[in-house]
C-alpha cells in the first residue's frame, strides 16, 4: 500500500519546521549509507554545513551520522550562535529532536537495507557542535567520508588529510570519527 512496505527509508524530513538530510552512515571507518544527494554533489566538492550524531552501542564501535540542515547550520554558525535559533534551550530541542529521528533512520537503514538489526543494540546518542567534519569525497574508496576538521585547523586540513590517504601516509580510520565524537575547537 502506497509502496510503505519494503520502501527504503526516508532519509529526508522535517524536525521542528527545517529540512533534514541524512548525508551519511558510518562505522569504524566503513560507509553504511551515502545519499543520493551526497552522491550526486561534484566529486572535487568539500561540504562543511555537516553534523555528527554519535550513536552509541552495546555490541562496541558507535554509529556516526552526517546530515545537513541549512537554517539550522546558518543560525549556529553565525555570530549569534544559538540565540539566532531561538536561544539555547530552542537549540538542544532541535538537536535532540533531529537526533531522536536520526537514530530512528539509522536503525531502519540498516535493518531494511543492510539487515543489521541495530534496535535494541543502539543506547544513546551524542550530537556534536558545528565545525567538526568537512563531507570529502575519497578517489581511491569510492566514496564520501566526513573527514575530521574543525575551526582550530586551517582551511585545507582536509584537502590534506585525504592526500594523505591517497598517498597511503595515513588511513581512512585515521582521519575519521571512530570510538567518539570528532574534535572541534573548543576541546581539541
Amino acid at each position: 500500500m502506497f509502496g510503505i512496505f519494503g520502501a527504503k527509508p526516508a532519509n529526508k524530513f522535517r524536525v521542528m519546521g527545517h529540512d533534514v538530510e541524512v548525508a551519511s552512515i558510518i562505522r569504524s571507518g566503513k560507509i553504511l549509507f551515502t545519499s543520493d544527494s551526497v552522491k550526486a554533489f561534484p566529486k572535487a566538492r568539500m561540504e562543511g554545513q555537516i553534523f555528527e550524531v554519535a550513536f552509541a552501542t552495546r555490541s562496541g564501535a558507535p554509529y556516526f551520522a552526517y546530515y545537513l540542515c541549512p537554517d539550522y547550520y546558518l543560525a549556529v554558525a553565525g555570530s549569534a550562535g544559538a540565540a539566532s535559533f531561538g536561544g539555547p534551550l530552542k537549540t538542544e530541542e532541535f538537536r535532540t529532536a533531529v537526533s531522536l529521528q536520526i537514530g530512528a533512520f539509522v536503525a531502519q537503514h540498516l535493518l531494511k537495507v543492510l539487515k543489521i538489526d541495530a534496535r535494541s543494540d543502539i543506547t544513546s546518542f551524542s550530537h556534536n557542535r558545528v565545525h567538526t567534519n568537512v563531507l570529502t569525497y575519497v578517489p581511491s574508496l569510492h566514496d564520501w567520508y566526513a573527514i575530521q576538521h574543525n575551526d582550530s585547523e586551517d582551511d585545507n586540513a582536509s584537502e590534506r588529510k585525504v592526500a594523505n590517504v591517497e598517498k597511503g601516509i595515513a588511513k581512512i580510520t585515521d582521519v575519521v570519527a571512530i570510538h567518539e565524537l570528532s574534535p572541534n575547537a573548543q576541546n581539541f
